[in-house]
């Protein structure tokens, strides 16, 4: 079985990203509610938000659920297990983002990691996983246009993606997620 995750509000927490963008833009904190953040927040905070996820800081973000560490590590001991770390990140550098899932405590190899240019619906085509969990819209999208089994976490926040939810499988968790499907219990 192959298995393919998305990294950002899926295995990492970026809400501590985009406190940062607010507190640097001088405003009050406000739930991300559109994929397109032009159309919800004013400048100042759309290029704090740009600034943040090209530094280091993104790089630094805490796992969402400290047992996911341990989940993980736990599917990839398993002999008829693939997983793969896929990601769109913006500066395309797969060195650092190996380093923050060795950080993380999730023991993968650097060749697990795909943070590279193109298109992630192609990357995870040619991958080809059994399922693959993310949160982007764009992305939800473009895995059911091209047959790509997907699972969406969307949850409180992730209001980005809810209007997403008649027509995919989604969970508010990955950990949830991955229970639901039967995979938890292979990791003990």
């Amino acid at each position: 079985m192959i298995l393919t995750f998305d990294l950002d509000d899926v295995i990492f927490n970026m809400k501590p990203l985009a406190l940062e963008a607010f507190k640097r833009a001088g405003v009050p904190y406000i739930k991300q509610t559109s994929w397109n953040i032009d159309e919800i927040y004013d400048k100042k905070v759309c290029d704090n938000l740009v600034d943040l996820w090209a530094s280091d800081f993104l790089y630094t973000m805490p796992v969402l659920d400290k047992e996911i560490p341990y989940i993980l590590n736990g599917l990839m001991s398993q002999r008829d297990m693939e997983v793969f770390f896929v990601t769109e990140r913006r500066l395309k550098q797969p060195e650092k983002t190996f380093r923050q899932l060795r950080q993380a405590g999730i023991n993968c190899s650097y060749a697990q990691v795909y943070d590279e240019e193109g298109l992630k619906s192609d990357i995870l085509r040619d991958i080809g996983p059994d399922i693959h969990f993310d949160d982007s819209p764009n992305v939800i999208r473009g895995c059911l246009a091209k047959s790509v089994p997907v699972t969406m976490i969307s949850n409180n926040s992730t209001l980005y993606n809810h209007y997403l939810r008649p027509h995919v499988e989604y969970y508010t968790s990955l950990r949830g997620a991955l229970m639901k499907k039967g995979l938890l219990n292979r990791t003990k």
